[in-house]
């Protein structure tokens, strides 16, 4: 298991060891020796089974995004390497040895993933970044399955779950920039206004976007924004601000979830240490916090 980080004289030894493992890419080969690995901690690394499961990322032909940290044939940590710089790994001296695969043709914008993982990884390539335009130390991850799902947790429910289709691609963009504009502090459409309404059109075929309608007025949205065989990662969260205080973000979420256990058979999401409202919403319809927190490091 990892421990916390504590930085200088462990890099020093590290430097002074022979290196223990070999890192090398994962290819099409490796898929199922690293499914296997990822599924022992589904709802942790969600993200990159996703990206193997979903987004073929060892099928392209351009480099692989995934990296390997292998000792006598056997997997002991990956590292996805993009935009979003993500660990996964038990073992300190595979996160060490992972940190010299990081970087790639792709600017990172992201670091994220098991907080403990991420201090360790960013130790050791921090000093190759421009500083983080902000930190959120802390991220509570919490999983819940069918059984514990609280259903109707107001006793109302005046409108309906669904899934989001095609028609509803402007509304759900406007709610689905709101929410990104409010979490990450820069409005998608302005930085990337084609390649955000692309990754809403995607989320929506894929059945990946819920909605909560009442009256013809989207009233909440969430998207599940990775999936494996085990689990699904809700991201995209969002109650106008004109709505909250009033109920709806739970009734609406517990509608969404139950909708999705048709396709998925646990939900997990993460959520900033700090946002004690998202954090009682989320405790009320049955959401159970994990053993572990995460951390994103976001940079400029």
């Amino acid at each position: 298991m990892l421990r916390s980080w504590t930085g200088g004289d462990d890099r020093a030894r590290q430097a002074a060891r022979p290196p223990r493992f070999q890192v090398r890419p994962i290819g099409r080969k490796d898929e199922a020796l690293a499914l296997a690995a990822l599924d022992r901690n589904p709802v942790r690394d969600v993200f990159i089974a996703s990206r193997i499961l979903h987004d073929g990322a060892l099928t392209s032909l351009g480099p692989s995004p995934l990296w390997g940290a292998f000792e006598d044939g056997e997997l002991h940590g990956l590292l996805h390497v993009g935009p979003n710089l993500v660990p996964a790994t038990d073992d300190e001296p595979a996160c060490e040895a992972l940190a010299t695969a990081a970087g790639g043709l792709y600017p990172t914008r992201m670091v994220v993933g098991e907080r403990v993982a991420v201090e360790c990884l960013w130790s050791l390539i921090g000093a190759g970044y421009p500083a983080p335009r902000e930190v959120r130390r802390r991220q509570f991850v919490y999983a819940v399955g069918p059984d514990r799902l609280v259903r109707d947790p107001h006793h109302w429910a005046p409108g309906v779950a669904r899934l989001a289709e095609r028609r509803d691609e402007d509304r759900v963009l406007r709610l689905s920039a709101a929410m990104y504009t409010e979490e990450m502090g820069e409005n998608p459409l302005a930085r990337d206004p084609d390649g955000y309404r692309r990754r809403v059109r995607m989320l929506i075929a894929r059945g990946w976007t819920y909605v909560y309608e009442t009256g013809g007025q989207l009233q909440f949205k969430m998207d599940v924004g990775c999936a494996s065989n085990r689990t699904a990662q809700i991201q995209g969260v969002y109650v106008p601000p004109d709505l909250r205080g009033r109920g709806v973000g739970a009734t609406a979420m517990s509608a969404c979830c139950e909708l999705a256990f048709d396709r998925h058979p646990n939900l997990s999401l993460y959520v900033n240490d700090f946002n004690t409202p998202a954090v009682t919403m989320y405790e009320r319809i049955g959401f159970r916090r994990e053993p572990y927190d995460f951390q994103t490091i976001m940079l400029p």
